[in-house]
């Protein structure tokens, strides 16, 4: 049993918070103190209302308002109210001196800008150098729910503050759940904060400490240590990642790491984004040690290392082990796009042994979802795909040129047996959308194809493909659409080797071959009044529809064959639907003045079958003996799709496939989701394929498993959450979560114990702190 807990900590804690909190924070304070300045400027009467000019003006309400015209000095004294677009000032008394551009606020200050509050027992400003002191200060910044104070609060030059015994937290209450702390602290806008005897606390009591640090306070990504992970486990013992970010450029940065284990050697890695403009940008990964545990793997030893369904990849034990990934997306000339993705893996194992944590498989595939659309192999694929794309779309037409390695991880490593996997290098298609031609009631669309197929070792080749189709899309009587088509694919091959010549030496080849479909369908649909739930209207619909399908059977042994595109199977076959739809209607509360009504309509309910009758098959006789073998049995499975959605609550869905010849089941798949407002949710997914034949094709291994996840609320603060995953058909466990979660009003935490397959534990805990963000691992 392995056993595996890790928590992350450390100073780079504090260091966080300047990037990502702090700098914002001082910013606004900023703001709101210089908004002061703009109070008091020269002025020659005796009401405060009068001393800004217009056109900014000020609204200023006190008890008493005196100007001392010998001084130059103005007065406002009880209940001072001094407000303007927005800001409000109020204290008890407010004083400026124009000839030594003074000013002071005391008594309850308070300034308002917004829903951002700053308050003090005194403020003082000198109005030429913008400098000044707030006594007992807090400020409290309502974006997000974040309070700062300090005993005092100095802005001692433009850029510059200095904050004496200064706390931050997102708590609300005089006892805060957590907070930091430090006796005091230096920010230079733009630049860098130093605090001095760091602490955060919990309910006041110390928790971490630290006492000197430096964290950058700008406005913008910064150089400097991210939050590191720390851990240990049997298979890597003691571990320590610490990353490192460089902000190269404001359209470009870097991260770099180092992953000390203390069993294997140390992982080094680099991340490199740039993002040049809308349309173009990349992220390389790259990573990679020294296994010093590699005289250990020798033959098969999955089982070994804790993975049952590891790949038989360590049959040459590989010390250098790396991966290096990579997406870019480029502008060109002429409206042409480009897209690149790279996957390059030492071995297979090496994606499950880090398939979590910093930089992992699961962490990369979702980034790189996120940001490009586009997926990677799972981290089981021996075979990874490498590609280059050039596109160019016109108004339906796309031209693309794909160049694509597929690196075949296993076969790479090997010496006893040839790599025959197959590269297409490249491979340029030209299609067209289906559209009409030149006014007449004919349709067509264009797919086209060349390739040139390349190998290792065997078989090389070109392929040049074209597929025209012509359709004729009519409405007889206005009941049912009919669409005959025809397509003709013309196919042409030249060889470079001699697997295709034969004994007349031949290394060209081509292919005629033409299909006919005939499409039809209608629909019926009748309305009923509901008057339930909210709604008005229910509309049932039924459509039949119908598609022959028709290619003749031609002779193609003789041609070479590089992918399931050179052998075209005859077809005499009817596919036949009826697909059942129920949408109801709710009508939504109508504005006054509207000049319609206004509804919403939510599917209810969907309910498809279909079936696949083969004339070939229907005019061929069996063997003897094997009538009741299921490639022999014109009728294929019967598919059920269903879709039920019976209230905002619950969503029903489930496809199977069943034969009308034995009433078996050959494969269904079921999916329950069930939740509520207040957060409870559950999920079931019951999947079940039966080894054999289906639909043409044989199901070599076959699947009978379940997967349940839920959330139940236990209360406002306390949410259980769990998932559990089972191989019915091993009789085998997959992967348990059973996690809780607590939130208040600025903290949370996570907490999850994980135990999957060969006897593998986890604990994970994620501390969530409202305003800064959340650590852990």
């Amino acid at each position: 049993m392995v056993l595996e807990m890790s928590i992350s900590f450390g100073l780079s804690f504090f260091c966080s918070i300047g990037v990502e909190v702090m700098v914002r924070r001082w910013r606004w304070m900023v703001c709101m103190v210089c908004g002061l300045l703009c109070l008091v400027v020269p002025a020659r009467t005796g009401r405060c209302d009068d001393i800004v000019p217009a056109p900014v003006q000020w609204q200023v309400k006190a008890d008493t308002i005196h100007y001392d015209q010998t001084n130059d000095v103005y007065t406002c004294q009880g209940h001072v109210r001094i407000h303007r677009e927005g800001r409000t000032l109020t204290a008890d008394r407010v004083r400026v001196d124009q000839k030594s551009r003074q000013a002071l606020a005391e008594g309850q200050v308070r300034l308002l800008s917004g829903q951002d509050v700053l308050s003090g027992r005194r403020l003082e400003l000198d109005l030429d150098t913008e400098t000044g002191r707030l006594y007992d200060g807090a400020l409290f910044f309502d974006d997000h729910h974040f309070y700062l104070s300090g005993r005092e609060i100095h802005k001692t030059g433009e850029k510059t503050y200095f904050i004496e015994e200064a706390s931050a937290t997102s708590c609300d209450g005089e006892r805060p759940n957590w907070e930091l702390t430090s006796r005091n602290l230096k920010v230079t806008m733009e630049g860098y904060g130093i605090a001095k005897h760091a602490t955060f606390r919990l309910k006041h009591v110390p928790i971490l400490y630290s006492p000197y640090f430096i964290f950058p306070a700008k406005n913008g990504r910064q150089t400097g240590l991210l939050m590191p992970e720390a851990g240990t486990s049997d298979r890597k013992g003691d571990r320590y990642l610490q990353p490192f970010f460089w902000a190269i450029h404001r359209s470009m940065d870097a991260t770099f790491f180092t992953d000390y284990m203390s069993l294997r050697g140390t992982r080094l890695g680099a991340e490199y984004r740039y993002v040049a403009d809308l349309k173009s940008r990349g992220t390389l990964m790259a990573d990679g040690f020294e296994d010093s545990k590699v005289d250990d793997r020798q033959g098969d030893n999955s089982l070994k290392w804790g993975y049952e369904d590891a790949p038989t990849d360590l049959d040459r034990p590989n010390r250098d082990r790396y991966w290096f990934r990579a997406k870019m997306d480029q502008a060109l000339p002429g409206a042409v796009t480009a897209k690149l993705d790279l996957d390059v893996v030492s071995d297979q194992d090496y994606l499950l042994e880090f398939q979590n944590g910093f930089n992992g498989f699961e962490r990369t595939r979702e980034y790189y979802l996120g940001v490009f659309g586009r997926d990677i192999d799972d981290y089981n694929d021996t075979l990874r795909t490498n590609r280059l794309n050039l596109n160019r779309s016109w108004a339906g037409y796309s031209l693309n040129v794909d160049a694509a390695w597929n690196d075949n991880v296993i076969l790479r490593r090997r010496d006893d047996q040839p790599d025959t996997t197959l590269q297409y290098l490249p491979q340029v298609t030209f299609d067209g959308t289906k559209k009409r031609i030149a006014g007449s009631a004919l349709y067509f669309d264009l797919l086209s194809e060349y390739a040139y197929f390349h190998r290792s070792e065997g078989a090389r080749g070109h392929r040049a493909d074209g597929y025209p189709r012509i359709y004729w899309p009519t409405r007889p009587l206005n009941a049912f659409s009919f669409e005959p088509s025809v397509g003709l694919r013309q196919t042409v091959w030249h060889t470079e080797h001699d697997a295709f010549a034969g004994e007349g030496r031949r290394y060209d080849f081509s292919r005629t071959i033409y299909d006919a479909r005939l499409n039809t369908s209608t629909d019926f649909f009748r309305v009923f009044n509901l008057n339930r739930a909210g709604f008005d209207r229910l509309k049932h619909t039924v459509k039949p529809q119908a598609t022959y399908i028709y290619t003749p059977e031609q002779d193609q042994d003789d041609l070479p064959y590089f992918d399931a595109l050179d052998r075209i199977d005859r077809e005499n076959a009817i596919v036949y639907s009826l697909t059942n739809t129920l949408v109801a209607r709710r009508k939504i509360a109508q504005t006054q003045g509207a000049l319609a009504s206004r509804y919403t309509y939510t599917p209810f309910l969907r309910f498809k079958l279909e079936q696949r009758f083969d004339i070939n098959i229907y005019n061929q006789s069996a063997p003897e003996g094997n009538e009741n073998e299921r490639k022999y049995q014109p009728f294929s499975d019967v598919l059920l799709e269903l879709d039920i959605t019976p209230g905002r609550y619950l969503f029903l869905d489930g496809d199977a496939r069943w034969s009308a010849y034995d009433g078996e089941f050959y494969a269904y798949n079921a999916n329950a989701r069930l939740g509520d407002n207040r957060g409870d949710s559950l999920s079931i997914n019951y999947l079940f394929t039966r080894e054999g034949d289906l639909q043409g094709g044989t199901v070599q291994n076959p699947t009978h498993s379940i997967i349940v996840s839920g959330a139940l609320r236990i209360s406002r603060q306390w949410l259980l959450r769990g998932d559990f995953e089972r191989n019915i058909e091993d009789n085998r466990h997959i992967e348990s979560t059973l996690g809780i979660s607590y939130q208040s009003q600025c903290w949370g935490i996570d907490v999850d114990y994980t135990e999957q397959e060969a006897y593998n534990q986890s604990i994970q805990v994620m501390i969530h702190l409202l305003g800064l963000g959340a650590f852990g691992n």
